[in-house]
């Protein structure tokens, strides 16, 4: 250390390396920092980086996304293939994301893969004999 400013500096370090670092940028910054959640952060991602015409490979892109993000997502990637030309590939067990209108759907857990739709598919069945079985709670 060469002045009492290195040393203020090595106790910034020294604080973001104990804490989060969004508690830190809270802290240090203070409340003017646009905060987004993980879903919302996720959204924006998508929608900056999927251009017109492109193809995209998604691997459960769902994995931050609230049902509700899920299914703004969907509504997303269904406009970005009607409307601009996208086409995608995406690994995913979202039952929102599996509904996608005119989506083929090819089962990997089966051998031979199988194409099905995708309420046919044990993970989508899953849920909805959940929901079933507590269909007099809502």
């Amino acid at each position: 250390m060469r002045s009492l400013d290195d040393y203020e500096e090595l106790k910034k370090v020294v604080a973001a390396r104990s804490k989060t670092q969004s508690r830190y940028v809270r802290e240090a910054i203070g409340s003017n920092v646009i905060t987004h959640s993980n879903g919302e952060s996720a959204l924006q991602y998508f929608s900056e980086k999927i251009k017109d015409n492109g193809l995209y490979l998604l691997d459960e892109p769902e994995n931050s996304l609230s049902p509700e993000r899920q299914i703004e997502l969907l509504e997303f990637i269904q406009n970005s293939a009607r409307f601009f030309g996208c086409q995608f590939i995406i690994a995913t067990h979202s039952p929102f994301l599996l509904a996608l209108k005119g989506a083929r759907i090819y089962d990997l857990d089966e051998c031979p893969v199988d194409i099905k739709r995708w309420t046919e598919l044990d993970g989508v069945r899953t849920y909805f004999d959940f929901f079933e079985n507590h269909r007099d709670e809502f």
